[in-house]
């Protein structure tokens, strides 16, 4: 049985990895029965639409940045389905001034790291332990913009 000192996995994706992109696409990452050698099939195939050239039509977003984040968003929902043993979550720990971005983010990195850090904490109290779920600014959000 999981509790708040099972090991811990904690995903940073971003909000560019929040689903977009068709309806097939969006069912594909959220359907029920996803596992990880489905998820790595619909990350191979967008990899594959990319290099053609065919992505867009076909229904993915513009962004391979994004898609890659939509996986780690989908992995960690299987994980946490399949690894009961695993606190297993994931974050967005918003728009931070780093190098990967020439320091335009309009958070410090610093800021950026309360989430995950949060999410990693050993926790105590009387709070339900958290898995499979999207967190942004210390609170569970959707990852759908639907």
């Amino acid at each position: 049985r999981m509790s708040r000192a099972s090991p811990c996995i904690v995903n940073v994706a971003s909000s560019a990895g929040r689903l977009r992109g068709s309806w097939e696409i969006r069912d594909a990452f959220t359907r029920d029965g996803l596992d990880v050698k489905g998820l790595s099939a619909h990350m191979h195939q967008f990899v594959s639409d990319a290099e053609r050239g065919v992505h867009v039509e076909r229904g993915w977003p513009n962004t391979c940045y994004g898609v890659s984040k939509c996986g780690v968003i989908a992995l960690t929902k299987v994980l946490a389905r399949d690894e009961p043993m695993l606190r297993v979550n994931s974050c967005d720990p918003g728009f931070c001034a780093t190098d990967q971005n020439n320091n335009q983010g309009y958070i410090s990195a610093a800021q950026g790291a309360v989430t995950p850090a949060l999410l990693a904490h050993e926790t105590t109290g009387s709070d339900p332990v958290v898995t499979g779920k999207h967190f942004y600014e210390q609170r569970e959000i959707s990852w759908s913009y639907q």
